[in-house]
């Protein structure tokens, strides 16, 4: 917005330092970089490309960008696998989607982004600011084609959120006041407070968790069922690893099938006596195998088959369910006892490996 305002080209180089830092988070990025391209050579701002401080933005983008793209080569491109992964829930995120930016947003301030990218197109006062707005609306389509999820493209909106105010501010100040009084911004002030409380729900966790069993929120937003009970699942894991004998318990490790799980016992487990906790998840695999003296675990929520092929004994002793009704990727699932790993950690580990 900057380098648009002022038409000053060495902006490019904070552009580079921002994408840069940016890719060292989320490579999310890439879509809007890539909107932002489209937005420039699709106007008259094509002419500000035309700047050896570009040239060097994209140096300073790359530098920064390196550490992480060498680390990603040395490890197979795992962020890559990552989406291939995600891909599995396109076609549901794809259903969900538009109620998402509905909701996510908030009902009443819908009007508000959907004339802001109206106003930013249509109006010759948006003019210098036209390539942000195409980039915003095509990152918001190109997620929903991709099939991600809802709140991906979410700081979509606070550009055309702002541009909206533009148009809405002026005709708010066309309004006369209600009653003689009320000025219309007051009312609509009211409007959005109320629109932001009946969204809450689906973006925040205000509701009990007991209500995620009635409330279909978790069909918007699944994520909000994914912490609840974690002492409890806990406490049964704990459970069945003290009832081990002593000898057993020595060389006995903690696995699971997902980094929820892993990420409850990592918060919960030391209060119950627990040893560290390992799981092939996503990052949780790159973080290394259970130490080579454990041939035994108490593994949750794994395949039973996959554990049959690992270990020479496998015993179903508990199933998790969460008390509450609420269906998430906890509830149901089994507890096993594993004994006789058949390969050292070493050889073994990377089958444990997997994403989602």
């Amino acid at each position: 917005m900057k380098l648009l305002d002022s038409r000053d080209p060495r902006w490019w180089l904070a552009i580079g330092a921002s994408m840069g830092v940016a890719s060292e988070a989320k490579w999310n990025i890439a879509f809007l970089v890539a909107a932002l391209a489209a937005g420039f050579l699709a106007t008259e701002a094509r002419s500000l490309l035309r700047s050896r401080y570009l040239l060097a933005g994209c140096v300073i983008a790359a530098a920064l960008a390196a550490p992480d793209l060498i680390w990603q080569a040395a490890h197979g491109w795992p962020s890559i696998d990552v989406f291939r992964a995600l891909q599995g829930d396109a076609g549901h995120n794809r259903a969900v989607y538009w109620l998402g930016q509905v909701l996510y947003t908030g009902p009443l301030l819908v009007p508000v982004w959907v004339t802001g990218a109206i106003w930013s197109v249509r109006s010759a006062a948006a003019r210098p600011f036209r390539p942000v707005a195409i980039a915003c609306v095509a990152v918001i389509v190109l997620q929903f084609v991709l099939g991600g999820k809802a709140y991906y493209s979410g700081a979509a909106y606070t550009f055309l959120l702002a541009a909206g105010c533009v148009p809405a501010e002026r005709w708010l100040a066309a309004r006369r006041p209600l009653a003689g009084r009320i000025r219309p911004a007051a009312v609509l002030a009211g409007a959005m407070l109320a629109g932001a409380v009946i969204a809450a729900p689906v973006t925040l966790p205000v509701l009990p968790a007991r209500a995620l069993h009635t409330v279909p929120v978790q069909k918007i937003n699944y994520d909000l069922g994914e912490e609840i009970a974690w002492p409890k699942l806990v406490a049964l894991v704990s459970g069945e690893y003290h009832a081990l004998p002593a000898a057993q318990r020595q060389h006995t490790t903690i696995l699971t099938g997902n980094y929820g799980e892993s990420g409850a016992i990592d918060r919960y487990g030391p209060g119950f006596g627990l040893p560290q906790v390992y799981s092939g998840a996503n990052n949780f695999w790159l973080w290394g195998p259970p130490p080579a003296a454990d041939t035994a675990a108490i593994a949750v929520n794994l395949d039973p088959a996959f554990l049959h092929r690992e270990f020479r004994h496998v015993r179903l002793v508990a199933t998790f369910w969460n008390g509450l009704g609420v269906s998430d990727d906890e509830q149901g699932v089994p507890v096993y006892v594993a004994t006789g790993l058949r390969s050292a950690w070493a050889q073994a580990w990377p089958a444990f490996r997997h994403y989602g």
